[in-house]
């Protein structure tokens, strides 16, 4: 909508009065001096553009009946009728054209009155202008935008619906910069989806990185072994002693030698991240890979529809493929960027919910016994439980001694 400004002190008033309705007031300055209706205020306003900019009915009608023009225009080059027509109000409408509005005026932007109407979003008043016969859904203002396109550039779907229906407006329809009502609709509605998404990407990616992936101290250290001689009395490996940090090792515990720490319920060091994945932030990873990998298979989905729109139709040939991922270098690239990254995340996601579901995790998943199969049913249970409550279902963990020390 337009602003309201503070109108100037010569002629402010009027301007002022009508802002808060005051009628009365209205009525007494026109009655001392009618001359009042041809003053312009901030923009070019008049007081008639306030009056429907307002949908004051009654101020309209008064206005009109003593001499307002309704084909004087603003700065922009905008007539009160086109206020009128964005304000939506079809009784203002209607008053305007008996006191003789100009239908066929346009703005300095070469917008008629139908296009100021689909902006407003009001399809009544879109329907009673068409019905006058004066316009076509095929109008376009300058840079080639149609109705269509302001429709789907204010997000109003309601209005998009109506343009849509029985093909008033064409869909392919292009501006001046090559765009369909889709792409400005896509650039529009996008953002905020976008935005929300990227916040939980970086949200998470933070949370990762500052939570402690399971430090082991020496509070949560084995307590059945005080020694090595403990070690060799219970015929346990000596890999569960950590000659780094000096501490007996739990179940599924492993030191990382990039982060100088041992791990509880190590998982991997994830060199993407420079950070270990562990008992402390395993579900986190899991949801940060997660929303990684749905925000690479929107844009890879997103990137095809747009390449599909951009194909002429009827015209699906190789040559013509390739003719247009060529004139789109950079989008097609993104999507093989994408998709590559997307197939890795697949697999990542198919590794960890793995051994997940087998009850460990993918570095002790290496050296401990193939378990027995589960049923899907057991694996969904155990994936969902983790992903849900944290909730994992661990084995003995114990490290055996012809374990390959390849691990970091």
């Amino acid at each position: 909508m337009y602003p309201m400004p503070v109108c100037s002190v010569s002629y402010g008033d009027i301007f002022d009065c009508i802002q808060r309705g005051n009628i009365e007031q209205c009525i007494q300055f026109i009655q001392n001096d009618r001359s009042v209706l041809k003053q312009k205020g901030w923009g070019g306003f008049t007081p008639l553009h306030y009056a429907a900019l307002h949908g004051n009915r009654a101020l309209v009608d008064f206005f009109l009946s003593n001499g307002a023009d309704p084909n004087v225009t603003c700065d922009a080059g905008q007539t009160a009728f086109h206020f009128a027509c964005r304000q939506g109000n079809i009784y203002i409408i209607q008053q305007m054209m008996q006191y003789g509005a100009d239908l066929r005026l346009i703005d300095r932007q070469k917008k008629t009155s139908l296009h100021h109407a689909v902006s407003g979003g009001n399809i009544v008043a879109v329907q009673y202008l068409w019905e006058t016969g004066m316009f076509r859904f095929s109008d376009t203002a300058m840079y080639q935008v149609t109705p269509l396109h302001l429709a789907a550039s204010t997000g109003n779907t309601e209005v998009v619906r109506y343009l849509l229906r029985d093909q008033r407006c064409s869909v392919n329809a292009v501006d001046q910069q090559g765009a369909t009502p889709l792409h400005v609709a896509a650039e529009r509605g996008g953002v905020e989806v976008s935005m929300v998404h990227f916040s939980l990407v970086l949200g998470l990616l933070c949370k990762v990185l500052t939570q402690d992936p399971g430090t082991l101290d020496r509070a949560d250290a084995d307590p059945r072994f005080t020694c090595i001689a403990d070690l060799v009395e219970n015929n346990e490996s000596h890999h569960r002693f950590c000659p780094y940090c000096e501490l007996f090792q739990p179940d599924y515990t492993k030191h990382c030698k990039l982060c100088d720490v041992c791990i509880k319920e190590y998982d991997h060091h994830c060199l993407f991240l420079n950070r270990c994945v562990g008992r402390g932030n395993h579900r986190l990873f899991l949801f940060f890979i997660l929303s990684m990998l749905m925000a690479h298979l929107l844009f890879v989905a997103t990137a095809t529809s747009y390449l599909c729109d951009r194909m002429s139709a009827g015209s699906h040939s190789l040559s013509s493929w390739l003719t247009l991922l060529g004139k789109e270098f950079w989008v097609t690239a993104m999507i093989i960027m994408n998709a590559l990254t997307l197939m890795w995340e697949v697999w990542l996601l198919a590794e960890q919910f793995d051994a997940i579901a087998k009850g460990t995790t993918t570095y002790f998943r290496q050296c401990e016994r193939s378990a027995q199969p589960k049923s899907l049913g057991q694996c969904l249970v155990k994936v969902l439980s983790f992903l849900l409550e944290g909730r994992r279902w661990l084995g003995s963990g114990q490290t055996r001694v012809d374990k390959t020390a390849i691990d970091i």
